[in-house]
């Protein structure tokens, strides 16, 4: 999900061996130009909400699928090809070390984010901002899972980081069962894969009204399909980007593929056909602005939604013309990258301090 999922950590950089040391690996222009699009779709995604229906300022159903779908479809794609292309090599993985660079890069910004934006609101509504959610419920927002769990009956403290956060948070817990059924048994795996998918669309039930959607096993193929790709496939022909623009064309003109399924297949399409194009956009006044965004992304994704509600609270979009709308959201993405730029250099600066209360001072 986040651009630290594509860079290997300083401490374990050079190093491969049978627990699972990564090796620096040369850093893959597509993944960037992939991660930084899907974050842009997900501005996107909140920036249309109050044109939704009237008059979607950006796409809402691009190929027949919502657009926030898109988006998430190629982060988690992204997801697991990052993860796949750092931890794919070695023959063991260090799980240790793989939980704590996974606790380091998703915890500590947002728990940051979290304090700060409560204490805003806190100030804001002269009070607690959440009066009617039991204080015990402040578990699910330390874990990461309230935007997901806020999808159900249960209330939550939930001020950022969607549901998609709480989503990571699982698949990052099973990436090692996944890793190693990709590697060692990729036809079974790809089969069991395929399974739970279909039975999960298949069979009709609810876990207290979260959307399969959001559930692993309605995600496992764009997880996988990242993890396979950058394990076996790795460059795109000529031919597969030909046919996923087929029926992406086919799908904004008569969709035939809707909802979840839709989703899937889409966001491969898609994922082939970018990673494809990226090839002839490789270059450097591209490669800067695209490498910002893939470095901000999870920033990014945790500061979007709460700026763009407050922009809205301050102008009725609603009320602007077209054109007008569209520099409102250039100026909400100039917003959202300072606070994202800021977080994630407060985010650096809060480790690295304490990180120093536990190395002993030179004398």
């Amino acid at each position: 999900m986040t651009a630290l999922d594509n860079m290997p950590s300083a401490s374990t950089a050079g190093q491969q061996s049978a627990v699972g040391k990564i090796k620096r690996r040369p850093r893959l222009f597509y993944l960037d130009f992939i991660r930084a699009l899907a974050a842009v779709l997900i501005v996107i995604t909140h920036f249309n909400n109050p044109f939704m229906l009237p008059r979607p300022i950006f796409m809402y159903e691009p190929f027949g699928i919502y657009v926030g779908g898109l988006g998430v479809s190629l982060f988690l794609i992204i997801s697991g090809a990052a993860l796949m292309y750092n931890h794919g090599e070695a023959e063991k993985l260090d799980l240790k070390s793989f939980y704590w660079k996974r606790f380091k890069t998703l915890y500590p910004m947002f728990w940051i984010a979290f304090i700060v934006a409560n204490a805003f609101l806190f100030l804001r509504s002269h009070g607690n901002p959440y009066p009617s959610v039991p204080i015990r419920n402040i578990v699910f927002s330390i874990l990461g899972v309230d935007g997901m769990v806020a999808n159900t009956s249960i209330p939550t403290f939930y001020t950022l980081g969607e549901w998609f956060l709480g989503f990571i948070v699982i698949f990052y817990m099973v990436f090692p069962l996944l890793r190693w059924g990709v590697r060692n048994h990729p036809v079974l795996s790809l089969v069991v894969i395929l399974v739970l998918y279909v039975a999960t669309l298949l069979i009709n039930f609810s876990l207290d009204g979260l959307p399969k959607a959001m559930l692993l096993t309605t995600r496992l193929p764009e997880l996988a399909f990242g993890m396979y790709f950058t394990q076996y496939i790795k460059k795109v022909p000529w031919s597969a980007a030909l046919v996923s623009l087929v029926f992406l064309v086919v799908q904004e003109i008569h969709p035939l593929l809707v909802n979840d399924l839709g989703t899937t297949f889409v966001g491969i399409a898609a994922f082939i056909l970018l990673v494809y194009i990226s090839r002839f956009v490789d270059y450097q006044p591209i490669r800067v602005p695209v490498k910002s965004i893939s470095r901000y992304s999870y920033p990014i994704f945790l500061v979007h939604h709460v700026v763009i509600i407050h922009v809205f609270n301050l102008i009725n979009p609603t009320a602007l013309s077209t054109g007008a709308a569209y520099l409102l959201f250039f100026a909400d993405f100039a917003v959202i990258m300072v606070f994202s730029v800021i977080l994630y250099r407060v985010n650096r600066a809060t480790l690295a301090y304490v990180r120093s209360m536990f190395v002993p001072a030179e004398q």
